[in-house]
């Protein structure tokens, strides 16, 4: 996992032959992350919020969650997609 971009809170990873983008964000209730993949630079699946268990989870916590979920979505959701 590394940062990208200006903003805190903004993350990449590499898993298989798929880019995971990963957004964190500080809200009045807590931190809430969405992730998306791409392929080729290419949307594969589009923006999804992860809940997020805890009520005061650090940005990091809150990043690995994304990724999880992220590389849980790629293996259930596009493992068996055509390419």
């Amino acid at each position: 996992m590394e940062p990208t971009g200006l903003d805190m809170g903004d993350y990449r990873e590499r898993y298989r032959e798929y880019e995971i983008e990963v957004a964190v964000e500080q809200v009045l209730t807590g931190v809430k992350a969405h992730f998306r993949v791409l392929r080729d630079g290419a949307l594969a699946l589009d923006w999804r919020l992860v809940h997020i268990d805890g009520f005061w989870s650090t940005e990091q916590a809150a990043a690995q969650a994304a990724l999880r979920a992220a590389r849980d979505a790629i293996d259930a959701e596009l493992s068996t997609a055509p390419r």
